[in-house]
């Protein structure tokens, strides 16, 4: 089941991702630079909306087929591989000229960033040098893996051994503590990066859906205009807390500041009932958020080999007009990775393993 709003917000926040990432434009317009750092930059907070929506989305597709045992652990871990690992390897041999020069100057440290890429662990390692090494934007690629692989353990331990909620909300305020503890020169590499630390937010998205399940505000959601006011209210409450991020120090920033105003995103507009969640369902506004993916883990190597090109050749003198040809050939270059490398790979490995699963179960009934 796919909630159309929801997919379609995808879409916003890669976008705001991919602004975050104009640190390069040359500018001396002072309504630029004020741009830039109030509202541009901020734009990281999509990362956290993914994290967030991944835990949602994964508890509405699959927790009762795991509960149920419809589907076994390894054939979720499988179909999540499938989903995200075939983009990631291709882009991670994209990425491999851009590294040449350490291949020959640093090679131990250009194997152990490969292979850390390679097995998408990179966001373990504490380091700026490998957790952005090769296609930066994989870093959450790696939190993402780490999720999948907890999650059939998390449903379970929730479900079926009955471990109380509490605990997951008691983790999930260790995080806001930490930041108070930590030293701020750490609170980016953990708090931000460290799939152990962002796994709290992995973990709203699936109490957020809990919260869903119960209907407990499906009687807010009956009306229309009950259900647009509240659509409203949640895109408005997000736009306060993202005009006065200034305020807050920049480890909440990262780790906790923006979970109330996400969650409130996630839960209007999964009900699907108001005129916002119509405008949000809109097919190009879908089908973009069908492609987020590719945009995001795409954007960072197009923007660094047109950059590249752009300053041996002299093309684009003006980084406005640059920055929209970059934008155009990130949106075009996902659309071809979807059609050409996602759904093709995903279909290609998933009917392997249940061709593979088929084999074995041959096997055993002819033994």
């Amino acid at each position: 089941m796919m909630i159309k709003p929801l997919t379609s917000l995808r879409f916003i926040f890669a976008l705001m991702v991919f602004a975050s990432h104009l640190d390069y434009i040359r500018s001396d317009d002072a309504w630029f630079q004020k741009v830039n750092k109030l509202v541009f930059a901020e734009g990281y907070v999509g990362v956290s909306f993914f994290f967030m929506l991944s835990g949602f989305v994964l508890s509405l597709t699959y927790r009762e087929r795991i509960i149920q045992g419809s589907v076994s652990i390894k054939e979720f871990w499988v179909a999540r591989a499938a989903r995200i690992y075939p983009l990631h390897f291709v882009m991670l041999l994209v990425a491999i000229p851009l590294t040449v020069p350490e291949i020959s100057t640093a090679p131990p440290s250009w194997l152990l960033k490969f292979f850390s890429n390679l097995f998408l662990v990179q966001s373990f390692i504490p380091v700026s040098d490998y957790f952005f090494s090769f296609n930066a934007p994989s870093w959450s690629i790696s939190c993402e893996l780490f999720f999948y692989l907890m999650f059939p353990w998390i449903i379970l331990a929730l479900y079926r051994k009955k471990i109380n909620f509490a605990v997951c909300i008691l983790f999930i305020l260790l995080i806001p503590l930490g930041t108070y503890v930590f030293p701020p020169a750490l609170e980016h590499r953990f708090f931000y990066i460290n799939p152990l630390f962002r796994l709290a937010d992995f973990l709203i998205g699936i109490l957020i859906f809990e919260l869903y399940d119960k209907g407990i505000f499906d009687k807010f959601f009956k009306s229309k205009r009950t259900a647009t006011l509240l659509e409203t209210l949640a895109v408005t409450l997000f736009l306060l807390f993202f005009a006065f991020h200034s305020f807050i120090p920049q480890g909440y920033r990262y780790a906790s500041y923006y979970w109330l105003p996400i969650t409130l995103l996630l839960m209007a507009f999964a009900y699907q009932k108001g005129y916002l969640s119509q405008l949000l369902s809109v097919k190009l506004l879908y089908v973009l958020g069908e492609r987020s993916y590719g945009f995001y883990l795409l954007h960072i190597l197009v923007m660094r080999y047109m950059l590249f090109i752009n300053r041996k050749l002299q093309l684009i003198a003006n980084d406005y007009l640059l920055t929209c040809c970059i934008f155009t050939v990130v949106l075009m270059a996902s659309f071809f990775s979807y059609k050409i490398i996602e759904v093709p790979a995903n279909r290609y490995i998933r009917k392997k393993y249940q061709d593979y699963l088929s084999d074995m179960k041959t096997a055993r009934i002819t033994n």
